[in-house]
């Protein structure tokens, strides 16, 4: 018989919402990578044995504080021997009753906290119950040290835009994503209640995985390129190093900037990036890429590639965009080639 870390990992280890399993007395057994990614723990193994369950809100919609048999044991300083992942303040029923959801916070290694929407459901195993956790993080405090100011006034149309794939990509996040999260999670519980079946039919509902995560991919493809998540949670270096995490060529990312800027800035430059690196790796047939975010006077960004020189109408019109985006921010752009080194592209953004 296959563990649960086994049967889980299969399904959930490849999506990218935070996805735990707590035993009978809510020890985390399982958890996905994302999971890890969001608490800031190198993997998952480091949520192992700590506390599944997440901190109330009090005063929020499906808060379960209220629950009969609520048990509101205070949560363990972080980074102690035991330490919870997550506060306490889940009823000592979790897992028994049938789905239930909420909002809560989760802990982060350096303390900070995330705040979630959560949906438990429950999951019936040998030798006592279980449940899966399945988080969305939402949108709540900085971690410390990294405030977000205040925008300000953006009438430019290309702030409206920025403004409304944010729109658009919080609304595939309650909608679609966290839908196909549930459908991937209702196909594992019946894949653990089938049991023996014939092979046709096992085929099938393997089929249905398969076409569900790859969905699930889709939708959060499209969501990323809207406003990525990475972005949201933790700003321009964060979403920066995933943005070199998917390029197709090697990308580095260096500089003096770690806290929060403006959300219409930390976008714009993001996008700025973005671009930049798609036409060097496309039109420049870039190998290397190196990005560079320095904080003084004014933020610095630089998009360095060893490709070819900006040629032809792509170019101009990819070019052509970046100086529009830079310059809706009041900065400027300057574009160098040096033959035989690449060509840099430098943003100069006042703040």
């Amino acid at each position: 018989m296959t563990s649960i870390e086994e049967e889980l990992g299969s399904v959930f280890d490849v999506i990218r919402q935070p996805v735990w399993a707590v035993d009978a007395d809510h020890s985390v057994r399982y958890a996905n990578p994302a999971a890890a990614e969001a608490l800031g723990h190198g993997r998952p193994a480091g949520l192992l044995g700590t506390d599944g369950r997440p901190a109330d809100v009090p005063g929020t919609d499906g808060d379960p504080s209220d629950l009969p048999g609520t048990d509101r044991r205070p949560a363990d300083p972080p980074g102690t021997d035991g330490d919870p992942a997550t506060a306490s303040g889940q009823p000592e029923t979790a897992g028994r009753t049938g789905p239930a959801s909420g909002r809560g916070t989760l802990t982060r290694v350096d303390g900070s906290l995330l705040p979630v929407e959560w949906t438990r459901v429950p999951l019936s195993r040998p030798g006592g119950d279980a449940a899966l956790y399945v988080f969305l993080p939402l949108a709540g405090p900085a971690r410390a040290g990294h405030g977000t100011p205040d925008d300000g006034p953006f009438p430019l149309l290309a702030h409206r835009q920025v403004e409304r794939q944010h729109r658009y990509a919080r609304t595939l996040q309650h909608t679609a994503q966290e839908r196909l999260v549930r459908a991937l999670l209702g196909l594992s519980l019946a894949q653990q209640e089938l049991g023996p079946a014939p092979a046709r039919v096992i085929d099938l509902l393997h089929d249905v995985v398969r076409d569900t995560e790859e969905a699930l991919a889709g939708v959060r493809e499209v969501t990323d390129a809207l406003s990525p998540g990475a972005l949201r949670v933790g700003g321009l270096p964060a979403a920066l190093a995933a943005l070199a995490g998917r390029c197709p060529v090697p990308m580095t990312v260096s500089g003096s900037l770690a806290g929060r800027l403006p959300r219409l800035v930390e976008s714009h430059l993001y996008l700025l990036v973005a671009e930049a690196v798609e036409r060097a790796v496309e039109n420049g047939g870039a190998d290397r890429v190196r990005v560079t975010a320095d904080l003084g006077a004014s933020l610095v960004v630089t998009v360095v590639d060893d490709g070819a020189p900006p040629a032809g109408a792509a170019d101009l019109a990819a070019l052509a965009a970046l100086t529009e985006r830079a310059a809706s921010l009041d900065g400027t752009l300057r574009v160098c080639h040096t033959p035989g080194a690449g060509t840099t592209v430098t943003a100069v953004v006042p703040l």
